[in-house]
């Protein structure tokens, strides 16, 4: 039902916004014909960013143990338990601050996350190379608003440590994956449905210094 898409310019993206320490991870997939668009399908799509995830760090994994003072390290793991994420969807009025491009937003403030993560983005050419990348991002992403994509935000519900100390140790985000970002950063989890591409793409993020 959901076919990861790669293509050289996804690909290309993905490198230039590597190098530019882009904290974000993303995955882009294909739904075939015919295939209802619920939010079961959503849910699947986080699986696909998991098994994204985990390749990357495998990959990551394998170069370390080249190193004989390596060899030992134990092969990656990550919890991910995407049946206790919380869906919120978000109203046309929220996707439309989602992509605005100030960096002075306060509410779904995706480009200042893309443009501030905790170490800084290094575009070499500066402000407007990280604006021009986060448009195509976002074009790639299918979050062109005149093609009305539907958008889930699946971390609505997780709060910072620095603002729910009462929570405790014993409770614990969907997946480890976050335990950064709630250190004070913040976190991303997205599903974005685009109905006239029949794209669902995942992005997220979690970060820290």
């Amino acid at each position: 039902m959901l076919t990861p898409v790669e293509d050289e310019h996804s690909q290309a993206l993905r490198q230039q916004l590597e190098a530019a320490f882009c904290v974000f991870d993303f995955v882009r997939l294909a739904v075939e014909p015919g295939v209802e668009v619920n939010q079961a399908l959503h849910r699947q799509g986080l699986q696909h960013l998991y098994q994204h995830l985990m390749a990357r760090r495998r990959e990551a994994w394998k170069k370390l143990r080249q190193d004989p003072r390596y060899a030992d390290v134990g092969e990656p793991q990550m919890r991910w338990e995407p049946e206790r994420a919380l869906p919120e969807r978000l109203s046309p009025q929220q996707v439309r601050q989602l992509v605005c491009e100030d960096p002075e937003q306060q509410d779904w403030a995706l480009y200042r996350a893309f443009c501030q993560p905790p170490y800084g983005l290094h575009f070499p050419g500066g402000a407007e190379q990280a604006r021009q990348v986060y448009g195509q991002w976002l074009d790639l992403l299918g979050l062109d608003l005149q093609q009305q994509p539907q958008v889930i935000n699946w971390v609505g519900d997780l709060e910072l440590d620095c603002q729910a100390p009462a929570m405790g140790p014993h409770w614990l985000p969907w997946s480890e994956y976050f335990d950064e970002g709630l250190e004070w950063w913040g976190v991303w989890c997205l599903t974005v449905w685009n109905p006239v591409r029949r794209t669902l793409s995942v992005l997220a993020a979690s970060a820290t210094d």
